[in-house]
């Protein structure tokens, strides 16, 4: 869109010459067919503006709306069997609560995320972990692993995709007392 003003304007300046930015922007034919219109030809432009405006809006609630659009997983029961006495239902915020104090139980995680995407028993998993600079990667994957792990054995449930992202926390600066 900016590119496209840009070289509007640039066209309107006569960067591309003065033959260019006088000549019509709608030849004859097309303001033949709008004149002749009509009120179709209002109504027309009208429709397709109010169009283009209402799939705007639905692009830009997209945009503004948290989690890219994905439902975060709700809460479920387990199946029950033919000698169970009761139900076990599972809270998704418990879930997502244990498995970011796992993840923050590693040694060099200082602040962990965690999002579960989807419907049981079909979840996605995102997460953010914060570690400190010095932090051997090979040594955090491992225990991601098998907090992952741990998660599947809880849950039943081995969360696909799982995603990651590692952010190296900032560091502060000393503060020296004079």
């Amino acid at each position: 869109m900016a590119a496209g003003g840009g070289l509007a304007c640039c066209l309107g300046a006569g960067v591309f010459g003065s033959a260019r930015s006088n000549r019509d922007v709608f030849d004859a034919t097309v303001v033949r067919w709008w004149n002749e219109g009509g009120w179709m030809s209002f109504a027309t432009v009208v429709a397709i503006g109010a169009v283009l405006g209402c799939f705007g809006l639905v692009l830009m609630a997209a945009q503004l709306r948290r989690d890219d659009g994905r439902s975060r997983v709700s809460n479920f029961s387990y199946p029950t069997t033919a000698g169970d006495r009761g139900e076990t239902s599972v809270r998704a915020a418990s879930l997502s609560h244990a498995l970011e104090a796992d993840l923050e139980r590693i040694l060099d995680v200082r602040k962990a995320l965690v999002g579960l995407f989807g419907r049981y028993p079909r979840v996605e998993l995102r997460a953010v972990i914060e570690i400190s600079d010095d932090a051997d990667l090979d040594g955090v994957r491992t225990h991601v692993e098998e907090a992952l792990s741990v998660f599947h054995t809880t849950t039943g449930v081995r969360p696909h995709p799982a995603q990651v992202t590692i952010r190296f926390a900032a560091v502060e600066a000393e503060r020296h007392v004079a």
